[in-house]
């Protein structure tokens, strides 16, 4: 599930709250802490993340030369010796609209050819197969905060991920709404996007935005630089809740209306439609309409970019959501991966999933308490079936954490595996 923070205790990160699983299901620990068996046991921390915006050399040498286009710098071949990526080589590779992809001609931001679904395959629009690799960085509201309210906080830390050799192609952006459903999952952003339409919030932010102000000061910018450094970008629409009852769909609804058509022309970003629907006692079939609803709504404004598919108990169904898909085209299927939710229904679940659609791993990660194999058994699957996946999570407090310093300089064991798996992989299925 998403994030934690270290700050107090953190097993995956930070305080215990339970939010039960039904027929012994565990949700995912990352945004939220240590899952216990039968149920989710997930929290957030709330002391304040450290050493977001100091240091930070750049990442390697991203070569400027495509042509801009609506609201971003252009890049041509982005190289980067420290993500480990191979160049992307100059202007944008064009498309041609049809079969549910980007045109990537000269209007569109950044170097990188958009990508579509075939069948199971993720492609680039020259039809080469592609495989993302990359990692998650925090909510980027409290990146935004750390930095001295200035986007540099998460510049810094992108430019720090890439230095420790963990940036990969693909980052994903948290955006953290205001109202938190369940307890403290997700943890409170201190600059959220302004979205609310459910109970009174649990969460105070500390230095609210209207939403042109989140869009222009912290998510533009971010999207933008990571754009320069030649990067897929994810935004992740980061809540945690019961989807199909209540009023979580409706904030997520809402976000993806406003965010979607801002990003339509960006030919390297993909959309995370809801980060994790809980709904245990639910099932895909009671699901299904709901995201439906959060895909037409950024479909209306945003056609041909991939939208990443949730699925019920936090993303641990995505073969029966891929096996009943949705209506539309270019779908990942996404799921989070943690030791203690990775049971044998939930492979099978994922072994299914990657024969109908590909699939995106937006979270796995684990804790030094969790076993030694878990991390290299799962790249040994990852790698067989093709998923694409980002790490979560590139910090030394929120957790699973890849770093052990503030300064955001020294790997663990995580972010060693997870810098060692990048660099055997930096060209292998990427759009060169």
């Amino acid at each position: 599930m998403s994030r934690i923070r270290l700050g107090i205790v953190l097993l995956s990160g930070g305080f215990l709250a339970a939010c039960g699983g039904s027929s012994g299901a565990t949700s995912p620990s990352g945004n939220g802490g240590a899952n216990s068996s039968g149920g989710q046991a997930s929290g957030s921390g709330g002391a304040a993340m450290g050493g977001a915006a100091t240091g930070g050399a750049a990442m390697g040498g991203a070569a400027t030369g495509g042509s801009a286009g609506s609201g971003g710098a252009a890049t041509g071949g982005a190289s980067g010796a420290s993500s480990g990526g191979a160049a992307t080589g100059g202007a944008n590779t064009a498309g041609n609209g049809s079969a549910g992809q980007n045109g990537g001609g000269a209007g569109s931001p950044g170097g990188l050819p958009a990508l579509h679904v075939d069948g199971p395959l993720l492609k680039s629009a020259s039809n080469q197969t592609v495989i993302l690799r990359g990692t998650s960085l925090i909510d980027i509201g409290t990146l935004y905060a750390n930095g001295g309210q200035s986007v540099s906080g998460i510049t810094t830390r992108m430019d720090k991920t890439a230095t420790a050799g963990v940036q990969g192609h693909v980052v994903r952006l948290p955006v953290y709404p205001p109202i938190v459903y369940n307890g403290t999952v997700p943890t409170c952003s201190p600059v959220p996007y302004p979205v609310s339409t459910g109970p009174s919030a649990k969460c105070t932010p500390k230095s609210p935005l209207s939403t042109a102000d989140y869009v222009s000061k912290v998510l533009k910018p971010a999207v933008d630089y990571a754009t320069t450094k030649g990067l897929y970008v994810i935004i992740d629409y980061h809540q945690i809740d019961n989807a199909s009852s209540g009023t979580s769909a409706a904030d997520a609804k809402t976000f993806w209306a406003d965010i979607a058509p801002r990003f339509a022309s960006y030919n390297n970003v993909l959309f995370e439609a809801f980060n994790e629907p809980i709904d245990t006692s639910a099932s895909w079939a009671t699901l299904k309409p709901v995201v439906q609803g959060l895909i037409d709504t950024i479909r209306a404004g945003a056609p041909n970019n991939v939208i990443i598919v949730p699925s019920n108990i936090w993303d641990q169904v995505p073969g029966d959501a891929a096996s009943d898909p949705p209506t539309g085209t270019n779908f990942m299927y996404t799921a989070h991966i943690y030791p203690t939710n990775w049971k044998q229904a939930f492979q099978t679940q994922l072994a299914t999933a990657v024969t109908k659609a590909p699939v995106f791993v937006s979270e796995w990660g684990y804790n030094a308490t969790d076993p030694a194999t878990f991390g290299t058994g799962l790249q040994t699957t990852l790698d067989g079936n093709g998923a694409s996946w980002t790490a979560w999570v590139t910090d030394n407090s929120w957790g699973p954490p890849m770093f052990s310093d503030m300064a955001i300089t020294q790997l663990n064991d995580f972010g060693t595996l997870v810098k060692t798996w990048l660099a055997a992989k930096a060209t292998d299925h990427w759009v060169q």
